[in-house]
């Protein structure tokens, strides 16, 4: 019994976004056209990364097309970062990153791959990218 209303309940939602989003006139999903507002950028054009140069293991930057760096806070230590060799996005929604609900990290390290899921996005100015520490990895 439970299962059939989770399932109604589910079904129900789905109609009512859709509703929702045929009523709006603007295009569905961040894909679409990323407001003008955000920052956004996709997830293609991540061509390098680097972890903050300290012992704080919250923050990340992905370097982005030829020159923008993005900083990503995760909401916790993401597990991992400082050493990892390579790391993995996971979007929602789309291709589209414009809001820390639209990506998770995905870290490798020895003991199978870590989860951490993004509080917040922020692109940086150039003085900011200059002043990186960090070393850039691939």
């Amino acid at each position: 019994m439970k299962t059939l209303m989770i399932a109604s309940l589910v079904a129900g939602l789905g109609l009512t976004a859709c509703a929702s989003a045929v009523a709006s006139d603007e295009p569905a999903g961040p894909a679409a056209h990323p407001p003008a507002s955000r920052a956004c950028f996709f997830s293609h054009q991540i061509n390098g990364w680097r972890d903050n140069g300290s012992t704080r293991e919250n923050v990340v930057y992905l370097d982005v097309g030829a020159n923008d760096v993005y900083r990503l806070d995760t909401f916790g230590p993401c597990n991992d970062i400082d050493t990892a060799l390579t790391i993995g996005v996971q979007t929602r929604g789309g291709d589209a990153i414009c809001d820390g609900l639209d990506v998770t990290l995905i870290v490798s390290s020895p003991t199978g791959p870590y989860r951490c899921p993004v509080s917040k996005i922020t692109k940086l100015t150039p003085d900011e990218i200059k002043a990186l520490s960090g070393r850039k990895r691939h």
